[in-house]
């Protein structure tokens, strides 16, 4: 799991489980490089899986972490070992929903996106939801309390249920249309993973305009 070393075994959900250690384990070269994004089957999914296996592959090839949780107790108590495995202090979150599931804890968090003392920006928000066709994640200012939670972060660290999948990018449109009807969110932003770039000689250099390292945090 790389830095990400929680060792709690929290979930009985074998059949669920196995499907994911496979879709994580499993790897596909291809990025995805002659999309069309006027045609619903530029991305097929697998004829076995779902929305949340064929999101779960696809965001593992993006280069994102994903860790799966049965609870909400077991997710807290992982992060408060993330937070003291990888020197996560202060962590970072202007999210509402965030604050209000670790305040019976004593987990601290920051607002302060600007410090040029600290060394890096480990933020924690929540999403509007997962788009199986491409392993994104959509975000929002509506949610994550504010855009630098998601455009300043070095660490980007997002929590995520599993009634938050679904299937195309029309999908993730639809569902904000419904959810906020004419008064959208300020900012929105779909991230497929940690951001690269190639602007010095075309050698991918990651984390130059946005998070180093992403990861999602599915909870039951």
């Amino acid at each position: 799991m790389g830095v990400f070393g929680y060792n709690k075994d929290c979930t009985n959900k074998e059949q669920m489980l196995t499907k994911i250690r496979t879709a994580i384990m499993e790897k596909d070269e291809n990025h995805f490089s002659t999309i069309n994004l006027q045609d619903d089957t530029w991305l097929p999914f697998k004829e076995d899986d779902g929305d949340e296996f064929t999101f779960i592959e696809r965001f593992k090839e993006n280069g994102g972490i994903f860790m799966y949780f049965e609870e909400m107790e077991h997710f807290k108590e992982a992060m408060k070992q993330f937070v003291v495995e990888n020197d996560w202090k202060p962590l970072l979150s202007t999210s509402p929903a965030i604050k209000e599931i670790f305040a019976d804890t004593d987990m601290e968090f920051q607002e302060d996106y600007n410090n040029l003392q600290r060394k890096k920006n480990v933020s924690l928000i929540d999403c509007e939801c997962m788009i199986a066709q491409t392993g994104s994640i959509l975000v929002s200012e509506a949610t994550a309390g504010s855009r630098a939670a998601y455009s300043s972060a070095d660490t980007l660290l997002i929590l995520a249920r599993p009634s938050q999948f679904v299937a195309k990018m029309k999908d993730a449109l639809w569902l904000m249309k419904e959810k906020y009807g004419d008064e959208q969110p300020a900012s929105m932003t779909i991230i497929s993973g940690p951001s690269c770039s190639t602007d010095i000689e075309n050698i991918p250099v990651i984390g130059v305009y946005g998070c180093k390292q992403l990861a999602l945090f599915l909870v039951e």
